[in-house]
C-alpha cells in the first residue's frame, strides 16, 4: 500500500498586501514582476492580474514602506531649525534602510496618494506650529527633504571613502587652498551630513522670512 501523497505546499494568495510584503523584502531596486512572482511562488500572470505594470508594482511597494514610517513632527518647544535637522536625519535613515525609496520620493505624482498625504501632514504641522503661510511651510519642508534625500543617496553613505585621504591631501604642497581646509578630524558621515544640512536649514529659514518671499 502506497503512503498517502504529501500535500503540495500552499501558494500564497496574491493581494496588494502580499505583493507589497514581497517587494519590501526584495528591496525596490530588485522588484520586478518576475521576482515578486517567484517570492510568492505564483505565475507572472497572477501578478499581472493584480497590478497594471512594473511602475504600479514599485509604487505599491514604496507606498507601503511610507505607510509604515512615521516622519518626525516638530515638538511644542522645538525650534524650527532643530525640527528641520531632525527631519533631515530621519529622511537619511529612511533612505539607507529602504534602498530605492529616494528615487520614488523625488518623483511623486497625483497617484502617490499616501506619500502626498504624509507630506501634507508634515507641512501642516510646520505651518501651524511656526505660524507660517502654506508657501513658507511647503517650501521649507520640501527644500530640506530634497537636499536630505540627495545627500543621503549620493554623498553621505556607507560607500563613501574619500575621508581616508584627508591626511594625504592636507600634506600636499602643490595646492594653495584645499590643504588648509582639511583639519583631518574624522567627523564620520553622520557629522558631515548634519553639517551640510545645517547650511541648507539656515539658508532656508533666512529665505522664507525675507519680506518678498511670497512674491518670488
Amino acid at each position: 500500500m502506497k503512503p498517502p501523497a504529501s500535500p503540495s505546499p500552499r501558494k500564497r494568495r496574491v493581494t496588494a498586501e502580499t505583493m507589497a510584503e514581497a517587494g519590501i523584502a526584495l528591496t525596490l531596486p530588485r522588484v520586478t514582476v518576475k521576482s515578486v512572482a517567484q517570492s510568492l511562488d505564483v505565475s507572472i500572470v497572477a501578478i499581472y492580474n493584480n497590478i497594471e505594470d512594473l511602475c504600479a508594482l514599485k509604487a505599491l511597494v514604496a507606498e507601503e514602506i511610507l505607510r509604515r514610517w512615521s516622519p518626525p513632527l516638530p515638538g511644542d518647544d522645538e525650534s524650527m531649525h532643530d525640527a528641520l535637522l531632525t527631519l533631515a536625519s530621519a529622511m537619511r535613515e529612511l533612505v539607507h534602510s529602504n534602498p530605492g525609496i529616494a528615487e520614488y520620493l523625488i518623483g511623486l505624482t497625483p497617484s502617490s496618494i499616501d506619500a502626498l498625504r504624509m507630506a501634507d501632514v508634515v507641512q501642516t504641522r510646520y505651518r501651524l506650529r511656526y505660524d507660517l503661510t502654506p508657501k513658507q511651510a511647503t517650501w521649507a519642508v520640501i527644500t530640506v527633504v530634497e537636499h536630505a534625500l540627495a545627500l543621503a543617496e549620493i554623498v553621505y553613505n556607507d560607500a563613501r571613502r574619500d575621508r581616508e585621504y584627508d591626511d594625504a591631501i592636507a600634506a600636499r604642497t602643490d595646492l594653495d587652498t584645499l590643504p588648509g581646509a582639511y583639519d583631518t578630524i574624522d567627523r564620520g558621515p553622520d557629522g558631515m551630513f548634519v553639517w551640510s544640512m545645517r547650511t541648507v536649514v539656515v539658508g532656508t529659514l533666512t529665505l522664507i522670512e525675507a519680506p518678498d518671499f511670497e512674491q518670488t
